[in-house]
């Protein structure tokens, strides 16, 4: 519409209009009044955003400097469990870290009139040398694995950060060669925890930054990172200070170090992540199948494990190569011809999905290949096939209800026995249909519960990719 002085005569406006100013936490900060008729601008703060001393407190005063603007409300509900757990872990380290350090100066010779300063400068290089390698080894093996089990490598840094500790308080009663072996180890170990740790912590702010304020709550976490270290040296000072001989900094040290682990532990286990890594989805779906309904990530966070990665029963592998894939399928088939066979079959009874799936039940193990078009989606849509597939199997070892008793004779229900090796192409194909017509209602009620199948992250490592074409068409191309 074109906007000229007719229209605007048309259309006068409103003789008042009401600014409102929101703050970050979405409340009216200040309301403007404009009043045409007069020319003036009123302008107020409501009561409820005006500072008391009942509403900020001292407490709020000093604390606000660290948590991230609009603070609950920009952050999800497990960063303030995290972040206490965090703060306490960071404390003990620091304590401990101290200790430590004592040792590795009193294994340098520091204070020691034997050792020359020579020999502690190529002593530091060997160790730095050797930490900087074990950095870019470990970046070079496990860094596409760390966001797909980002809690299992956020509470493996400290277990090697406290391994370390543990070293350089023994290396003072080693021999040179061997403290000078337990120092570079103890420095490798460091150089893994920096990796899995800053990783992972990077992951975990992507996931706590409700607004997208990811740069803000890092820095903000330097800060608190900050405090608690700066009251940690001080309370370590005076540990060290008072602590002396052998005895007591082992007596000192291993408290320390229990309560690092135990307060990181109670921080990895607050978090609710909203994206399907392998032990999630399993727990999601196999839940699914037996109850009808799909569990939120407080729920699934719940039983979900650190120390282990994935899930022991069930061993379901995404992205495999295609090499691997075949020799599953022989594994399970017994012949070579009969895999091609089989296999050239789920081709084109998968021709529709962006994957093929085969599983051994009989060892509950499963795998699928992704086709080039295959996305986060897809990964948690074969991952729940497979689960059908291989719940059908469970269902007779773990459930009584499946037996039908009729006329006296027990009945075996359709599923094949643990024992025994079903037709296997016939489970996968008759899960297919199953798993694509109730796709889209598990995929509305996983939303629903709070899952980002979006942010789906199956594959371990960088993954395989295939693409498909007939050898016909590629002739008839030339």
């Amino acid at each position: 519409m074109r906007f000229d002085s007719t229209t605007r005569m048309a259309t006068q406006p409103s003789q008042e209009l009401i600014v409102t100013e929101i703050d970050a936490e979405s409340l009216p900060s200040t309301i403007f009044k404009i009043n045409l008729t007069t020319g003036g601008v009123e302008k107020h703060t409501p009561r409820a955003s005006i500072p008391t001393t009942a509403s900020l407190s001292l407490l709020q005063k000093c604390i606000s400097p660290f948590l991230p603007a609009g603070y609950p409300s920009t952050v999800t509900a497990d960063y303030t469990p995290y972040q206490i757990y965090d703060s306490l872990q960071a404390f003990a380290s620091t304590i401990a870290g101290l200790l430590a350090s004592r040792a590795v100066f009193v294994g340098m010779g520091v204070g020691s009139e034997d050792v020359s300063l020579v020999t502690t400068m190529l002593l530091y290089i060997a160790q730095e040398t050797i930490g900087r390698v074990a950095t870019i080894l470990f970046a070079h093996r496990f860094s596409q694995r760390i966001e797909a089990e980002v809690k299992f490598y956020r509470f493996f840094a400290d277990i090697v950060n406290d391994i370390a500790f543990v070293l350089d308080c023994m290396s003072p009663a080693m021999p040179i060669f061997g403290r000078v072996l337990t120092l570079c180890v103890s420095n490798a170990f460091r150089a893994m925890c920096g990796v899995a740790g800053g990783s992972s912590k990077a992951i975990l702010s992507s996931h706590f930054a409700r607004a997208g304020n990811i740069g803000e709550l890092n820095a903000k976490d330097g800060s608190q990172e900050t405090v608690v270290s700066l009251a940690g040296m001080w309370a370590g000072g005076l540990v060290v200070s008072k602590v002396q001989g052998t005895v007591a900094t082992w007596c000192c040290l291993l408290p320390l170090l229990a309560l690092h682990l135990w307060a990181n532990w109670k921080a990895v286990k607050s978090v609710r992540l909203h994206s399907l890594n392998a032990e999630r989805a399993c727990i999601l779906f196999r839940g699914m199948l037996r109850s009808g309904q799909l569990q939120g990530p407080d729920d699934v966070g719940r039983q979900e494990s650190v120390l282990i990665s994935g899930n022991k029963r069930i061993g379901v592998q995404v992205g495999v190569g295609l090499n691997d894939f075949l020799l599953f399928m022989q594994a399970t088939l017994g012949n070579r011809r009969k895999t091609l066979e089989d296999f050239l079959y789920i081709v084109e009874a998968f021709a529709r999905e962006d994957y093929l799936l085969w599983v051994d039940v009989r060892n509950s193990k499963g795998m699928i290949l992704l086709k080039e078009s295959g996305s986060a989606e897809t990964q948690a849509k074969g991952f729940c096939q497979a689960i059908r597939c291989l719940h059908r199997d469970f269902s007779v070892a773990e459930s009584t209800a499946d037996v039908v008793v009729q006329g006296g004779d027990r009945q075996s229900p359709i599923s094949p026995r643990k024992h025994e090796q079903p037709d296997v192409l016939t489970l996968v194909v008759a899960t297919l249909q199953e798993n694509h017509d109730q796709w889209q209602k598990v995929r509305d009620q996983a939303q629903k519960a709070g899952w980002n199948l979006g942010l789906t992250n199956l594959v371990k490592g960088r993954g395989h990719r295939i693409q498909l074409e007939k050898a016909s068409e590629t002739k008839k191309d030339k």
